[in-house]
């Protein structure tokens, strides 16, 4: 092995000296002056004689050229112990395994099986055919403990738990066959394709040109652009007014409830359009843009506001 920097002190064995030499540790010369004798040293003859000269006439696949300048710790040496006695010696001792605590073991009793009792090979699907997937919450069975006072009552048969979770699964898979069999079919495709719908506003069922019936995606109900004042159908979804604000105001006019609503000038009341269009005491502000109504509370019958 051969090097390409600096000399260093190690280096005085490369001129001929084949001596060992032995650099003990800091803590070994401390142990030295207290009368201990070192555990370990670093054996720097080792890479002495694993250095050569550098007028040694080699071939250059023969040896290897150290280059880098940077790491020197190798030339510090090769750690060994020299006190094979100082090394600690590790003490161990058998023990005996300790018996795992006995489980909790169920009693039988409480144990309930609604499998088959005959032997045999059974399918998975079978037995996740047979196996009730609904668990009862603590609102069903307070609605089973209701229903069981009037089967009572009555001298009908009692409602088990295990009954009672059959019936809910029946019911779920019912439910999933009807909507799955609804969207497979007209039933599933929306209100805007109900032949039968008609503007909440003038009742009319029919659509034209720049006045297309509008549905809200909330509350299905249909209007006109005209009789809504919708300036330009939107691409996306559209809500109504009261949908948009997640309010459902009663209106000032008539007790009816839900509906094409539009709030008053002061947005505190709400006026069905249709109730607007036949009442002439109410008046429309602007009706071509935004169809935004106000009321003349003045002059409108005191029938009108008691019903």
């Amino acid at each position: 092995m051969k090097r390409n920097r600096v000399p260093s002190t190690s280096e005085d064995s490369d001129n001929g000296s084949n001596s060992t030499s032995w650099s003990q540790h800091s803590n070994s010369k401390h142990m030295k002056q207290n009368g201990k004798r070192p555990s370990e040293v670093f054996r720097t003859d080792l890479i002495t004689a694993m250095k050569l000269h550098d007028s040694y006439q080699l071939n250059p696949e023969d040896y290897y050229e150290l280059a880098d300048p940077w790491r020197q710790e190798w030339e510090k040496g090769v750690q060994v112990p020299v006190s094979p006695d100082s090394i600690p010696q590790c003490t161990v001792r058998t023990v005996a395994e300790k018996s795992p605590a006995p489980l909790f073991i169920r009693p039988k009793k409480l144990i309930r099986s609604s499998e088959s009792s005959m032997l045999g090979y059974v399918g998975i699907q079978t037995l996740a055919d047979g196996m009730c997937r609904y668990d009862l919450n603590e609102e069903d069975v307070a609605w089973m403990q209701i229903a069981n006072e009037e089967f009572s009552k009555m001298g009908m048969q009692l409602l088990d738990e295990l009954t009672m979770e059959r019936v809910m699964e029946k019911f779920e898979h019912r439910c999933y066959d009807n909507m799955s069999h609804a969207m497979e079919t007209e039933k599933g495709l929306g209100i805007e394709y109900d032949e039968d719908v008609v503007c909440d506003v003038c009742q009319s069922p029919d659509g034209e040109d720049g006045n297309e019936m509008v549905f809200c995606d909330k509350c299905n109900i249909c209007v006109h652009q005209a009789c809504y004042g919708i300036l330009k159908v939107p691409e996306g979804s559209w809500l109504c007014r009261t949908c948009a604000l997640g309010i459902f105001p009663k209106c000032h006019l008539c007790p009816k409830k839900g509906g094409a609503m539009k709030p008053t000038r002061s947005g505190t009341k709400w006026v069905h359009v249709s109730c607007a269009l036949w009442i002439p005491e109410v008046r429309m502000h602007e009706p071509s843009v935004t169809l935004d109504m106000y009321t003349e509370s003045g002059h409108i019958k005191r029938s009108l506001t008691k019903q």
